[in-house]
């Protein structure tokens, strides 16, 4: 069940925004569904990725929801970082 404020609480005016990163490696099959459980969530957030030198796609999809606009921002390591 999804948490939703009272209409009468300007909940999202007062809170800060947050700031959630995503270490990427080898998601391919569950990035999207993540980042689409995150915009569940009801509150002021950014979403930055971190594709540490995945070999599966990862990559490719990240870029692409950035261009959708459901991703702020993504960094791409050419070399895994653990």
């Amino acid at each position: 069940m999804a948490f939703t404020p009272p209409p009468t609480t300007p909940v999202f005016e007062e809170l800060p925004r947050l700031s959630v990163i995503i270490p990427v490696y080898n998601e391919a099959q569950t990035i999207e569904m993540i980042v689409s459980k995150l915009h569940d969530v009801p509150l002021p957030m950014e979403i930055l990725a971190v594709n540490d030198a995945s070999s599966d796609g990862s990559g490719a999809i990240l870029d692409r929801l950035l261009d959708e606009g459901m991703v702020d921002a993504v960094v791409h390591h050419e070399q895994n970082r653990g």
